[in-house]
């Protein structure tokens, strides 16, 4: 049995297909893009690594949509399909004979290779429900495209075709309105295509009264957040209550991916610099050593706010030089520029810049 994965790569409503070239085997069939997980590799990791290779683009991985067995004369395969969104870079045909992104009802115009059969059953019945499809329209009625245009250079990490351009307290008001059936229909989906499914995903996140099921959807969405805004918007109150959430915090700070650290410090900052302080967390977000932007950012918000709040528990680590020298200067920076703290610690602060 080899072991295979592909990409169920969605844009508006289409998803993209590719056409095998015609020397290799099951030649100018179609096909999802993806190809064979290697020894040492995640399916997950495979999928990334086979994206880049024949489409020169950057994904994120999301839920598996689907399996199947299927035998060939040449090799039997087990192929596993994700949910994948496109994160970098616009796909080129590095291996295929063609592109084209299609919709579920043009399915039946093109020959795909028969071990895509029952997922092409399955992607008719399943792709973009009805609820989910209402909810994107229901996105685009609050458009509000000067808002977009302000909000682009603010997530310089998210791609401008995915920013419809919704303001945060419409979001609030539309997740309000959401039936407990629509909400499932929709948070069972990743990933999502647009910025603000992303954002009304969160809110609905935030609105889960099971502490327990909050933190299945933190686990499921935050390896797929791509920008500080949904990240920090991000307020799990069931979850973060509980004795359980700061040590889901510590874990995720080993997380590989940027925003999944960030929302561990941000976290830590939020719920647990006043009365649930213990000063084990301002060491756990001072051992974090990272070289992406938005990781130490977080961190310098993090020990900035703590001298407002808990400024005896934490001047040692800008006394003793323990934080990155980016983090410990960008951290006095914003201390400096707080009227939380007092005019003699601020004079201080300014001699301990490295």
């Amino acid at each position: 049995m080899t072991e295979v994965v592909a990409a169920l790569i969605e844009k508006e409503g289409r998803f993209l297909a590719c056409r095998r070239p015609e020397h290799k085997a099951r030649g100018l069939l179609w096909e999802f893009v993806g190809g064979k997980v290697e020894k040492g590799e995640t399916k997950r990791q495979a999928l990334q690594r086979e994206c880049r290779e024949e489409l020169g683009v950057e994904i994120a991985a999301g839920d598996l949509f689907f399996e199947v067995d299927h035998v060939y004369p040449d090799l039997t395969i087990h192929l596993s399909l994700f949910r994948a969104r496109i994160e970098r870079g616009n796909p080129q045909k590095l291996e295929h004979a063609e592109l084209r992104w299609i919709t579920p009802q043009e399915i039946d115009a093109l020959e795909f290779c028969p071990a895509d059969e029952l997922i092409l059953a399955e992607l008719k019945k399943r792709f973009l429900p009805p609820e989910i499809r209402s909810i994107r329209d229901r996105l685009f009625d609050l458009r509000d495209r000067k808002y977009r245009d302000f909000q682009l250079p603010l997530i310089p990490t998210v791609s401008p075709e995915r920013v419809i351009g919704v303001r945060t307290p419409a979001l609030q008001n539309l997740a309000k309105t959401l039936s407990d059936a629509e909400k499932a229909a929709f948070c069972s989906v990743l990933p999502h295509f647009y910025y603000e499914e992303d954002n009304l995903h969160a809110i609905l996140i935030g609105k889960e009264r099971y502490a327990e099921k909050c933190e299945r959807e933190l686990r499921r969405f935050l390896p797929l957040v791509d920008n500080w805004a949904t990240n920090d918007s991000l307020d799990p109150k069931s979850f973060s209550k509980t004795d359980r959430f700061p040590v889901f915090c510590s874990e995720i700070l080993e997380a590989d991916t940027v925003y999944e650290k960030r929302f561990g410090i941000v976290s830590l900052m939020k719920y647990y610099l006043g009365d649930r302080f213990d000063p084990a967390y301002p060491a756990l977000v001072a051992s974090v050593r990272s070289e992406e932007y938005y990781v130490n950012m977080a961190c310098a918000w993090y020990f900035a706010t703590a001298l407002a709040k808990q400024y005896s528990a934490v001047i040692g680590y800008f006394e003793n030089g323990s934080l990155s020298r980016d983090v410990h200067n960008m951290a006095i920076r914003k201390a400096i520029e707080s009227r939380r703290i007092s005019l003699e610690a601020k004079r201080y602060l300014k001699t301990l810049k490295k």
